[in-house]
C-alpha cells in the first residue's frame, strides 16, 4: 500500500508542476494578446474555456478592417470591446494602426458623420460611440415618454 500511495503523490507533484508551467504558457500568451490575466484568475475550469478570447484593441492585425465601410469596422471594433464605448478619434486611431486607409484631411468628420448616420451607434456622453444593442433601455424610455403624452391628450 505505501507504493501506491507514493506513486499517486508522485503523479500529483508532477501534475502540479505541469499545470505551473502551462500557467506560465498561458500568462505569457495572454500578455502577448493583450488580455488580462487577472480576467480569468478566479474564474472555474468551465468559464475558461467558455470565455471568449478577445485581441486588445491596440494589438490589432495589419488588415483586420480589410474591405469594410467604417460603420461596419467600427461596429467590428466595439463588438471586440464588449460594453466599453471609444470616442471618434480613439477609433480612428485604431483604423490607421491597423493600415485602413483614411482621408488625412477630414478623416475624424468622415468617421463621425458615418456613426451618426447609421442605426448601429449611440453616442455615450459627450465624445463616445457605443452600440445600440448595449442600451435597450433608452429606447424603453422613449417609447415611455411618447405614451404618457398621448394618455393625458385622451383624459
Amino acid at each position: 500500500m505505501p507504493d501506491s500511495n507514493k506513486s499517486a503523490a508522485q503523479v500529483l507533484q508532477e501534475l502540479r508542476k505541469e499545470r505551473d508551467e502551462l500557467n506560465s504558457l498561458i500568462q505569457a500568451l495572454e500578455k502577448r494578446l493583450g488580455i488580462s490575466s487577472s480576467q480569468h484568475g478566479s474564474a472555474s475550469a468551465d468559464e475558461q474555456q467558455e470565455a471568449e478570447v478577445v485581441p486588445s484593441v491596440t494589438s490589432l492585425p495589419i488588415g483586420f478592417f480589410h474591405n469594410l465601410s467604417q460603420a461596419a469596422a467600427a461596429e467590428k471594433l466595439l463588438k471586440l470591446n464588449r460594453g466599453k464605448p471609444l470616442s471618434t478619434a480613439e477609433i480612428l486611431e485604431i483604423f490607421r494602426n491597423s493600415g485602413m486607409s483614411v482621408n488625412p484631411k477630414n478623416a475624424l468628420t468622415i468617421l463621425y458623420t458615418a456613426l451618426k448616420r447609421s442605426q448601429k451607434f449611440e453616442r455615450v456622453g459627450s465624445k463616445a460611440w457605443g452600440l445600440k444593442e448595449w442600451y435597450p433601455e433608452r429606447k424603453k424610455r422613449i417609447s415611455k415618454e411618447e405614451e404618457e403624452p398621448s394618455d393625458e391628450a385622451g383624459a
